[in-house]
């Protein structure tokens, strides 16, 4: 995976989950990126996408449990 797609899908799960953009997402140059102030390798930031994407998952799974819950309270109340 290169820089630019590396840093596009850590920006796309970063919106996904947040709502807005990262602050700060710029490549450094030599396999380094400036992520929100902190600068790391493109390796450290695929493992911080990851650790973004389950939780972006955990989100959804709840929100989908709750939706769940709603319906069976409103379906089992009538």
């Amino acid at each position: 995976m290169s820089v630019e797609s590396a840093m596009a899908r850590y920006q796309e799960i970063y919106k996904s989950l947040y709502k807005r953009v990262p602050s700060e997402l710029r490549e450094l140059g030599g396999d380094w990126v400036l992520v929100n102030g902190a600068r790391m390798t493109v390796e450290e930031l695929k493992q911080l996408t990851e650790q973004l994407h389950r939780e972006l998952q955990q989100e959804q799974a709840r929100k989908r449990n709750l939706v769940k819950r709603l319906l069976n309270w409103f379906g089992g109340s009538s």
